[in-house]
């Protein structure tokens, strides 16, 4: 019986690594190819910047959809309107967050090493140092602290830190509006891509928005908690 529960464990183990790595692969493909289809003209010399645009575009779409989920998780609309099982979001959740790291390390990386870019190691790890428009680039390196903060909380939840890593976890949705603002303010096919920036923008204010007013007025239901339902059969974070 061990060893039954042993081969289904390591399967589970097995499926959510597949999910992750495909899920970061077709972020990244996404990225790219909205890159390409908005650049004005394609040189060699410009290879890295496209490359470092598309994972930097495939980034901000998954922490998009990260920040969504995320948000609905706790959303008192979710008991009336299960469309999944909170285990189920809490793997996507899980995923999109490693699709994230894989992303953004790919994004930082290209531009850090692209002299065309302007940015270099310097720019990337301190905000205001690069040259190519240094406030939009800090802007996304603030957005990098922050996520990384809310990533090491999130692992750190259920295990040693109490309740406190939800308070740090909360400043998810500042680090995803420095997001935007980095990707709105640093690119140079913004004006192509203004209705993407919109709608990601409206969903997120109309997703936050909601679930601060239901919160308000559905003062009389179920308390949400990081696992959507009892405290004690909540599932756990996946271990990959």
């Amino acid at each position: 019986m061990s060893s039954k529960a042993g081969l289904g464990a390591r399967g589970r183990r097995t499926r959510f690594r597949a999910v992750t790595a495909l899920s970061a692969l077709a972020g990244a493909v996404v990225g790219v190819v909205v890159a390409t289809l908005a650049a004005p003209a394609l040189q060699d010399r410009m290879m890295p910047w496209i490359l470092g645009r598309g994972l930097g575009l495939a980034t901000y779409l998954d922490i998009v959809a990260l920040a969504l989920v995320g948000t609905w998780f706790r959303h008192p609309w979710r008991w009336r309107r299960p469309v999944l099982h909170p285990a189920v979001l809490l793997r996507l959740h899980v995923a999109l967050a490693v699709a994230a790291v894989i992303l953004v390390a790919g994004h930082v990386v290209v531009f850090a090493l692209d002299r065309y870019a302007g940015v270099g190691w310097v720019g990337t790890l301190i905000p205001g140092r690069a040259t190519y428009r240094p406030l939009a680039v800090g802007l996304g390196t603030l957005g990098l602290y922050v996520g990384a903060a809310v990533g090491i909380s999130a692992g750190a939840a259920g295990r040693f830190a109490g309740s406190h890593w939800l308070a740090i976890h909360r400043l998810a949705l500042g680090g995803v509006a420095l997001a935007w603002l980095h990707s709105v303010l640093a690119g140079s096919d913004t004006a192509a891509l203004r209705p993407m920036y919109a709608i990601t923008g409206a969903a997120l204010l109309a997703m936050v928005g909601t679930r601060l007013a239901a919160q308000r007025n559905d003062t009389n239901g179920p308390e949400p908690n990081h696992g959507g339902g009892d405290p004690d059969t909540a599932p756990q974070w996946p271990r990959a």
